[in-house]
């Protein structure tokens, strides 16, 4: 009886005809299969997928009653090289040619549809896939709408300096094929954020036409142009956070709106009554007022332009609440912040980056830090701790934080 390796036994006696109408023709393509002696099989399967040549999202067609064969990635014979790789690690007879290839769907995992797309590429193109390309690959990335954003370290090691270079003119269709495997349309690559007060991205689009993006999050409508205003997708869970907090009511200040990553939440799911947008980058200014348009909250939002050294000391006592969502630190705003709340008290939302050993003893330093702000501009409040959100690692060993802290009159405590 003819075997295919992984295919169900129900289908090990169809011909390849029947086989491939049944699984259907929009799913067959021409690629490299590599067969042996069936008693060799798990040896060259072992071989093949150190070669990082395996297609494991793929079968062939039966080989014949007494071999085996697997599918790889190359969509045309082997080369020489390739033949003396595989023999240095697969000592028995094989054979190898093009066959028909049976792709068994998509992956959902992005990382194997990412490696299954560039390594086409770069079978198409001829040139082996090596371990130093595999370690080049992203390994994480933010998607913004049909944005895909990889970081500066990807496809940058000598191997691909090399791959690229020599391929300058093939680039673009790397880089397409990559957007789509990892779910977008467009790709960029961003290095770190300038330290700068604007806090600029430093972006290159790699596929695509525009660097604006709009997608719906939560229920909250974002858009603003990637390259020119930064956002942070792995903040996504305080974002979600911030917004199931009821404010209905109340006035809020935002020290650091951006494009409104946490204006629009408390806008739109918040409910609050008013939010005082502090915001100096002209771009993130030109995105929240889109976002304000887009969810119909611009009656709601009022935006203060330029540094907030200057514009919170104009919001003295309005507020129920002020948001510091500043990193790595808010902490030069936080007197300003605290004259903004009402003379009744009110609260604070204080982002900071905190070494993990010192989280406890931070928040210790921080309630008294604002006790004592407090006490200097006049406000006799008990300042409490009512939560302390881990947000997410920054880097290694440093937490991203927010404190949610709580300011009441001292006689009515």
């Amino acid at each position: 009886m003819a075997h295919v390796f992984g295919l169900p036994r129900h289908i090990h006696r169809r011909c390849p005809l029947q086989l491939i109408m049944e699984l259907g023709m929009g799913n067959t393509h021409q690629g490299l299969v590599v067969w042996t002696a069936k008693p060799h099989g798990a040896q060259l399967h072992s071989a093949l997928k150190s070669l990082l040549w395996l297609n494991s999202q793929a079968r062939c067609e039966p080989i014949s009653e007494h071999e085996v064969g697997f599918p790889c990635h190359q969509v045309s014979d082997l080369t020489g090289k390739q033949k003396q790789a595989l023999a240095s690690m697969f000592p028995h007879h094989y054979g190898h040619a093009v066959r028909l290839i049976i792709a068994q769907g998509a992956s959902v995992n992005p990382h194997e549809r990412l490696f299954r797309a560039v390594h086409v590429w770069m079978a198409e193109r001829g040139i082996p896939f090596s371990k130093s390309h595999e370690a080049g690959l992203p390994q994480k990335w933010e998607r913004l709408g049909d944005l895909v954003v990889i970081n500066k370290a990807s496809f940058s090691n000598d191997a691909w300096q090399k791959t690229l270079h020599s391929e300058v003119g093939h680039s673009s269709n790397l880089w397409e094929r990559v957007a789509r495997a990892l779910g977008g349309e467009r790709l960029a690559q961003q290095a770190h954020i300038m330290d700068n007060a604007l806090r600029s991205p430093q972006l290159k689009l790699l596929h695509g036409a525009a660097t604006w993006v709009e997608f719906l999050d939560h229920g909250v409508h974002f858009g603003f142009d990637a390259a020119q205003v930064m956002f942070s997708s792995g903040n996504i869970t305080e974002r979600h956070r911030i917004g199931s907090i009821s404010m209905e009511g109340e006035t809020v200040v935002d020290a650091y709106a951006g494009a409104g990553y946490y204006t629009l939440p408390m806008l739109v799911r918040s409910d609050a009554a008013l939010v005082h947008a502090c915001e100096m980058n002209p771009a993130s200014i030109e995105a929240l007022n889109w976002a304000a348009r887009k969810n119909d909250v611009g009656s709601r939002l009022l935006i203060h332009p330029g540094d907030n050294q200057t514009t919170l000391p104009m919001l003295t006592g309005v507020a129920d609440r002020c948001h510091l969502g500043l990193l790595p630190s808010s902490e030069g705003v936080w007197q300003h912040a605290l004259a903004c709340l009402k003379p009744t008290g009110g609260r604070l939302h204080v982002h900071m980056n905190v070494p993990k050993a010192e989280i406890e003893s931070w928040k210790s330093q921080t309630l008294n830090r604002l006790s004592d702000l407090a006490k200097k501009i006049g406000r006799q409040w008990d300042i409490e701790a009512e939560h302390l959100e881990r947000v997410k690692s920054y880097s290694p060993g440093v937490i991203h934080v927010v404190l949610d802290v709580k300011c009441t009159a001292a006689s009515a405590a």
